[in-house]
């Protein structure tokens, strides 16, 4: 009969001393939070605006063609380049695109100065052969060429021409929209390429 009082005691002193840790950790939680204060507008929900700008339909047409007029006005200042770098060989052998120095290039300046390639055009004082867009061929002499840089500027006589405006290349991002344009030959410049290898050939001999 002492043992099972006993028992029911310990039974009564545990739940009462779980009671007082609950009790005391519920005191603390209600103290600790009720000095917290909370400021609705920190918790307010707002739109984001996207770094990319919404455009309407018409918008991104006005666009696309802005670009169209930018490349056709751009193209018209992209020359084609060719260089018979090897007289003996004709260009309809196995010489390669860069044995014959075919390429491109771009009118920087009105009085004809000409950015492009030295794979292309050659060393300083190389000579080049370069065609414009209205299809008029000029002969073209490499005023400064840099190796590393695989750059070159070559000139033409020749006045009033259209030329593109080089912008500020630190203001390039990545990921921005990039196009490349180049002169196709065709089988007409060809035969002129071969017409004109033929006259070398022949002033030589």
């Amino acid at each position: 009969m002492g043992i099972k009082k006993k028992n029911n005691l310990r039974k009564i002193w545990v739940v009462m001393t779980l009671s007082i840790i609950l009790w005391i950790f519920a005191f603390y939680l209600y103290t600790t939070y009720k000095n917290i204060e909370i400021n609705p507008s920190n918790y307010e929900t707002r739109r984001i605006s996207s770094t990319f700008q919404e455009q309407t339909v018409e918008e991104a047409n006005e666009n696309s063609q802005m670009v169209a007029d930018i490349i056709e006005d751009t193209t018209r200042k992209v020359v084609g380049i060719s260089k018979l770098k090897n007289a003996g060989n004709s260009i309809l052998s196995k010489s390669t695109e860069s044995e014959l120095g075919l390429g491109t290039g771009i009118i920087v300046t009105d009085n004809g100065y000409i950015l492009s390639n030295e794979h292309v055009t050659g060393e300083k004082y190389s000579k080049c052969y370069i065609t414009l867009e209205n299809g008029n061929t000029y002969d073209g002499t490499v005023a400064w060429s840099d190796k590393d840089l695989d750059l070159s500027i070559t000139k033409i006589n020749a006045k009033n021409l259209s030329y593109v405006t080089l912008s500020d290349s630190a203001q390039i991002r990545v990921g921005e929209s990039v196009y490349a344009i180049r002169k196709s030959y065709t089988v007409s410049n060809l035969e002129e390429l071969l017409h004109l290898e033929l006259s070398v050939q022949k002033i030589e001999q």
